[in-house]
């Protein structure tokens, strides 16, 4: 029982400083650790600018690359292992890339969903619009996709 009850308030000493907690600074790396260095993925410039054109989509961060998302849901990203961009297409169009095109397109299975690795090196500008567009209908909400296809065919 001599020691101090710890849900208790202690009266401040005469010095503030005294009662402030100062962490000991040895040891501590991070602000001198080498930055990763993440190489600047292929077409970025020209993907984000198709990304962000399209409606309520927003880009993130990640560790491997960029994220390109529709409200919560990804719809592009770079994954740098790779070397590759990652695209939601539905898995009808997917499994028709894969067989017709199989030196652009690679398979990418996470859990049920059925992804597909696109080399976007071998694409034009009107095929990389194309399917970036694909991917974030099939990410965005039915709502935001039925205003922005009533809005293309008025254009």
């Amino acid at each position: 029982r001599g020691r101090r009850c710890k849900g208790r308030l202690l009266p401040l000493s005469r010095s503030a400083a005294a009662d402030t907690f100062r962490p000991a600074r040895h040891g501590i790396m991070w602000p001198n650790m080498a930055k990763t260095r993440i190489k600047k993925p292929p077409k970025y410039a020209a993907l984000k600018r198709l990304a962000l054109s399209l409606p309520g989509v927003s880009e993130q961060g990640h560790r491997h690359g960029p994220w390109f998302l529709v409200g919560k849901k990804v719809f592009a990203l770079y994954w740098d292992k790779e070397e590759l961009w990652i695209l939601k297409l539905p898995s009808h169009q997917v499994m028709m890339l894969l067989e017709v095109r199989p030196e652009v397109f690679k398979p990418m299975k996470s859990g049920s969903l059925l992804w597909i690795y696109v080399d976007v090196e071998r694409l034009d500008s009107s095929e990389l619009r194309d399917y970036v567009t694909a991917a974030w209908r099939t990410a965005a909400p039915k709502k935001i996709a039925s205003e922005f296809q009533r809005e293309e065919k008025r254009a």
